[in-house]
């Protein structure tokens, strides 16, 4: 439990709840299963005054074999300080940064992840304390990204220092872009530096946006180690090297797409390519060519009733059908005889059920779920474990039993 942190915001609670009047709200969770029993309650409490907008919140877990276990989270937002805003919290998302690489994403917390950010249009400095690096260490960090126009230029660049018991390090970006028209081009070089070694980046891309083409080309060269230090998934692929290009043009009634990759790591050994065309005619008619990294060719028919699909290569064939009380699902794979059928009701009790068979196997799957209620409350019984749409997924698990509930209030 991170204590020093529950008093304060139950503090600002007690207090705020004292003295004016303000935005209360609360979600009770829970579910009884083969994991246990487990139940989590959250309550938040909010209040702007002028320039000044607080939010706090606590979220208590009960989990088996754990002890109760409290988590603030809060964040406060002062304006009225000219060009300038002011945000500071803990455990809520706090910062992304603006540039092609992304090497900050305002998701990257933890419960005692806490921050500190000035910004404007044109400036950002930031403070963090506790967050996670890419190698799952907590790290003490601060970071300023700035950015100018000079003529039709513009021009950002990002410095980022860290430092965690185990790593220290710095990492940069420069970067350049230009608008004209419907174009647009931007390029951008990093470095990262730690620990006696240090890797780079670079990356451009430019785009088109009109009312009959539109597209863009990305060309990238980034080594093994340059990552997106501060988020927790890479924007720009690291040990890549190629280029992209994506086109889309209308052509009268009907629009063409067309994705070429042609992409490597730096060993040279695997490859990353792409190549899809795409047609759409009319009204929800649309024809896929894949030829890289598998084969299909799929013809599609959407409209508001429902879907149809076929994969004339792969012989996969899915059909989705939309009812005043529900909807139902079909799908097949010839090759490796699967099927799969999904029944939704909306009654006053919300059904789906999933039935499916593996014949070159002899493996079946079912899954039953019921719901009553709504968005804000709920309650859920479910027999077995959804697959997610995944033809091949879920076969051989045990059948399993889980209730489970939902309470906004």
């Amino acid at each position: 439990m991170y204590m020093r942190g529950v008093f304060f915001v139950l503090l600002c609670m007690i207090v705020a709840a004292s003295s004016c009047a303000a935005e209360w709200s609360a979600e009770l969770s829970g579910s009884l299963g083969p994991a246990g029993f487990q139940q989590q309650l959250y309550v938040s409490f909010g209040k702007q005054v002028g320039a000044v907008d607080l939010r706090l919140g606590m979220q208590g877990d009960c989990a088996p074999g754990q002890r109760l276990q409290f988590t603030p989270t809060w964040r406060l937002e002062v304006g009225g300080l000219g060009p300038l805003l002011l945000r500071t919290g803990g455990n809520v998302d706090h910062y992304t940064s603006r540039e092609l690489f992304r090497l900050i994403s305002k998701n990257n917390h933890l419960p005692d992840t806490s921050f500190l950010i000035l910004e404007s249009e044109q400036l950002a400095l930031g403070f963090f304390h506790g967050i996670p690096l890419r190698s799952e260490e907590r790290a003490r960090a601060r970071f300023v990204e700035s950015s100018f126009q000079l003529g039709p230029l513009t021009w950002r660049g990002l410095q980022l220092q860290y430092s965690s018991f185990q790593e220290t390090g710095t990492a940069a970006v420069l970067q350049s872009g230009m608008s004209l028209g419907a174009w647009e081009a931007q390029t951008a070089l990093g470095w990262l530096y730690g620990d006696g070694v240090s890797f780079s980046g670079r990356v451009l891309e430019l785009t088109r946006t009109g009312s009959r083409l539109n597209g863009s080309f990305t060309w990238q060269r980034v080594e093994p180690g340059f990552v997106s230090l501060l988020a927790k998934s890479n924007r720009v692929s690291p040990n890549r090297v190629g280029w992209q290009l994506d086109l889309a043009a209308a052509l009268g009634p009907m629009e063409a797409g067309l994705v070429l990759r042609r992409q490597t790591n730096l060993e040279g050994t695997r490859q990353y390519n792409r190549t899809a065309f795409t047609v759409e005619v009319g009204a929800g008619f649309s024809l896929e060519w894949r030829l890289d990294p598998t084969e299909a060719l799929v013809l599609r028919r959407k409209t508001a009733e429902g879907l149809w699909q076929v994969d004339m290569v792969n012989q996969v064939v899915r059909l989705d059908r939309e009812t005043e009380r529900g909807s139902w699902s079909v799908r097949a794979d010839v090759p490796r005889r699967i099927g799969r059928v999904e029944v939704q009701l909306e009654k006053a009790w919300a059904w789906r059920v999933v039935i499916k068979y593996d014949w070159l196997r002899q493996l079946s799957h079912c899954y039953l779920r019921l719901r009553w209620g709504g968005t804000n409350r709920y309650l859920q019984l479910e027999l077995g474990q959804y697959d997610g749409g995944n033809l091949t997924a879920a076969f051989g698990r045990p059948p399993q039993l889980q209730l489970s509930w939902h309470w906004r209030f």
